[in-house]
């Protein structure tokens, strides 16, 4: 089942009842590009708006656990984030990427020239009572040509703002994390990080408000290093590209939003996002195009 939602003043969102009727809605709207194990898709859109979508860890794979019991395993990658991805970027017709392979082999939102270094990655067994564990990742160098060619599509579509969707642990506080990357630079520092996430806090809340959804997310920003600073996409295509440009019209914006495992699935249907996260993945690209927009006017000249 496939549910219009109407906001006052806005354009409908839509939101999924069921994984099916969400994959076979795709199936029918998108036909998306696949070069060299990327995945994007372009609407119509996306020429006004240059709202970009990216899910790094879109990919999932169930890892055995050596030494563990039976039924224990690590889960790599970040569930249901490139279907939110898919329901961000529908909604604006814009535009979204991931990739098809696995963090383990090459993780997308890491340098490609740190392929093979020995990057680990720390995770939790599926269950509470196995010890915690590091596994290697970014690890085959012969994905060196696919992760080029992520990067490389990026640039080519030319994105103005990138919201990167990631996962976080259900036992996480937050349902959202934002991260913006070291000293909050691509969203110019840490007083507009802040003021995005209270700003977007209050936007949001209307919306659950308008659309008669009963939640109330809690949404923080990331003060610790890791949440967005390690990003490659938003330090290669938002920070070094702003840092290269005289003209700071055509610098770009976006954020990391991290993305609790209770709302990225749903009780019985593990392979859809709750309604709330549905709208949320919406209403972010909404904001960001609103913010970008507001911030380009009150840079411009009276």
């Amino acid at each position: 089942m496939r549910i219009i939602v109407p906001v006052k003043q806005r354009k409908n969102y839509i939101v999924f009842g069921s994984s099916d009727a969400m994959n076979r809605f795709f199936t029918r709207k998108m036909s998306p590009t696949v070069n060299d194990s990327v995945e994007y898709h372009v609407m119509e859109k996306f020429r006004g708006n240059r709202i970009l979508f990216t899910a790094e860890h879109a990919q999932t794979k169930r890892l055995a656990l050596d030494g563990a019991r039976k039924k224990a395993y690590i889960g790599v990658g970040d569930k249901n984030t490139g279907v939110l991805a898919k329901i961000g970027a529908y909604y604006l017709r814009s535009a979204y990427i991931m990739p098809r392979f696995i963090r383990t082999e090459a993780d997308a939102s890491r340098p490609p020239e740190d392929l093979g270094v020995g990057l680990r990655l720390f995770v939790r067994p599926s269950y509470a009572n196995e010890k915690t564990v590091y596994i290697p990742i970014h690890k085959d160098k012969s994905m060196l040509p696919k992760l080029n060619e992520y990067h490389r599509t990026i640039e080519r579509l030319d994105p103005r703002a990138i919201i990167s969707v990631h996962g976080i642990s259900v036992k996480r506080e937050f349902d959202l994390l934002f991260g913006f990357g070291e000293n909050y630079e691509t969203i110019g520092g840490k007083k507009e990080a802040f003021r995005f996430r209270h700003e977007f806090t209050e936007y949001l809340d209307r919306i659950f408000r308008e659309t008669n959804v009963r939640a109330n997310l809690k949404i923080a920003v990331s003060t610790w290093r890791f949440t967005g600073s390690q990003n490659h996409v938003l330090t290669k295509h938002i920070i070094e590209h702003n840092r290269s440009k005289t003209d700071s019209k055509k610098n770009r914006i976006g954020f990391q939003v991290e993305m609790n495992l209770r709302g990225r699935r749903t009780k019985g249907d593990a392979g859809l996002p709750t309604i709330p996260y549905q709208l949320t993945t919406q209403a972010l690209g909404d904001f960001i195009y609103k913010w970008r927009n507001n911030s380009a006017a009150e840079a411009s000249p009276q």
